[in-house]
Order: C-alpha cells, then sequence, then structure tokens
C-alpha cells in the first residue's frame, strides 16, 4: 500500500488516480504530487486545495480531474530516443512482416509524439512507408493536441541526426514544425492503459512500444497493462520497452528476445491463414 494513501488529506486522490490510472507515487514523488495539487488548486481558481479536492471527490468537473492527470503524468520524451530498438525491429523482423502484407505498429505511451514519428520518418528513409499503420496513444488529452499539431522546440530535438532535422522539419519562431508526410503516418487516440474500465485490444499489431512507462506503476498495475499489450500483439509480434526496463517479474510478458545487448519480448510464431478485422475496421493478414 502507498504510503500516500494513508494521508487524511492528498490519500482518497491518490487512491482514485491509481484506480483509474495506474499512477502510484512514492518518495520525492509523493512530494512532486502535493505540490502539483496544490498549485493547480490555485490556479483553479480555490482559496484552499480543500475545496479543490472536494470538487474533485464529488466528481462536479470530470474535466477538471482529466486537467490534472496532464498535470501530474510524465511526459519526458525526445526523438531518437533509445534508437536500438528501430534499429532492431527494421533490421531484422520488419523486411518479413513485409512481406506478408501490412504492417501494424502501435505506440501505447506516445506523450508528445516523439517516438511514433521517428519511426515513421526511419520508415521513409526506407521506403517502407506505404503500407503501415502506426497507431499513438496516451492518457494525456494535452500531449495528444500538441502531438497532432507536430511543433517542437529544440530539446524534443536534441538527439536527432542533422540530415533528419534538414529533411523532416521546418524553422520557424525558433520552433520546429514536423513534415506534414510524417504526421499524416500517425494516428492518435487516447487511451488510459491502466484504466479499470472494460477494455479491448485496439487491433493486433507486429509491434507495440511501451518505453519508459511501466517503471511509474505498481506490480499490480503492471501485470495488468503488459497483459492488455500482450493480448493486442499478433503472433511472432514485439513488446518494446525501456532500456531500463525489465519484464522479468511479470509473468504476462512473452519471453525475452537479446540481440546484441538489446532486448524485446517476443510472442511465439504461429500459422495462420485466417483474416479478421480489427475495431478501427483494419484487415489484418497473419
Amino acid at each position: 500500500m502507498s504510503r500516500l494513501w494513508q494521508d487524511p488529506r492528498f490519500g482518497p486522490l491518490a487512491q482514485e488516480l491509481y484506480r483509474r490510472c495506474g499512477l502510484v507515487f512514492e518518495g520525492g514523488q509523493a512530494h512532486l504530487f502535493r505540490k502539483r495539487v496544490e498549485r493547480r488548486a490555485m490556479e483553479a481558481g480555490h482559496g484552499d486545495v480543500d475545496s479543490y479536492l472536494e470538487r474533485l471527490a464529488f466528481g462536479i468537473d470530470p474535466e477538471e480531474f482529466e486537467r490534472l492527470v496532464d498535470l501530474l503524468t510524465v511526459n519526458e520524451t525526445f526523438f531518437f530516443r533509445e534508437p536500438e530498438h528501430f534499429r532492431l525491429l527494421l533490421d531484422e523482423f520488419w523486411p518479413r512482416w513485409r512481406e506478408r502484407g501490412e504492417v501494424r505498429v502501435w505506440s501505447a505511451a506516445c506523450s508528445t509524439g516523439c517516438e511514433p514519428y521517428t519511426l515513421g520518418m526511419l520508415l521513409r528513409e526506407r521506403g517502407w512507408h506505404e503500407g503501415v499503420e502506426i497507431l499513438a496513444s496516451d492518457v494525456s488529452t494535452r500531449v495528444l493536441g500538441e502531438a497532432r499539431q507536430g511543433v517542437y522546440t529544440e530539446f524534443a530535438l536534441r538527439n536527432t541526426p542533422a540530415y533528419y532535422r534538414q529533411r523532416y522539419f521546418r524553422t520557424e519562431g525558433g520552433r520546429f514544425h514536423l513534415d506534414a508526410s510524417v504526421r499524416s503516418m500517425v494516428r492518435f487516440q487516447r487511451i488510459n492503459l491502466a484504466g479499470p474500465e472494460p477494455w479491448s485490444p485496439p487491433g493486433r499489431f507486429h509491434a507495440v512500444f511501451c518505453r519508459n512507462v511501466l517503471i511509474y506503476f505498481d506490480l499490480e498495475a503492471k501485470r495488468r497493462v503488459v497483459g492488455r499489450l500482450v493480448a493486442s500483439l499478433r503472433p511472432g509480434g514485439v513488446l518494446v520497452v525501456g532500456r531500463s526496463e525489465s519484464l522479468l517479474s511479470v509473468p504476462e510478458a512473452p519471453p525475452p528476445l537479446h540481440r546484441g545487448g538489446v532486448v524485446v519480448y517476443r510472442l511465439p510464431e504461429e500459422t495462420e491463414n485466417e483474416s479478421e478485422v480489427s475495431p478501427f475496421g483494419w484487415r489484418s493478414h497473419v
């Protein structure tokens, strides 16, 4: 049990955030949680934090709860982050996937879109951008709005090679505008990975990225999320988590696959000729 849950003032809100989103705030994160809630209370026009907490507890303003989730979730991201994952998928798996038809990828916690857009640029460079579906999702409506716009600061491009900056970005007013040819490759949707509501996998994918997110969940929420992500993979599909993350304690995870110091989790292959239509209307061919 989280220590924050025992706080008579902030505990009920922390428990509700866990119930809805799987978020856990421990140690220094608990202090940051309190400070951000207090700050948001003042921004929302409340003279004290208690009246703001009552507003949330009674469900008077559901949109305000979503704003708070946006404020509390970590959205650190940048282009070409942990590029070894992209190299492994494109070099080892992608040619075989392309031979079987359309390739589908899900960036399951995309933040402002740097991850799926990086994949889009790499695919365009190889001439593999046709016959690809890229879904990108996040729990935060704010970052999804920013992702759709495709406008970034220098900080988000700090790991981007000069070639890709020049070819795929236009600079205007100190901001970097991503080319429409890449933005058009990605479809964005709000999905709460750890939510308690009934949840169906949004299709069957060759690869699912969920990097540097599971570290913010406790084991119970992590197992729930990984189970859902694995259910969205097709036979032979690959689950990609962050370089510093491990799923060895999560029984729902597929077997790890090690390639030159890179670890991904891959479902076994199956021979299957049936096609199916996903909830998005995409027709998949295994």
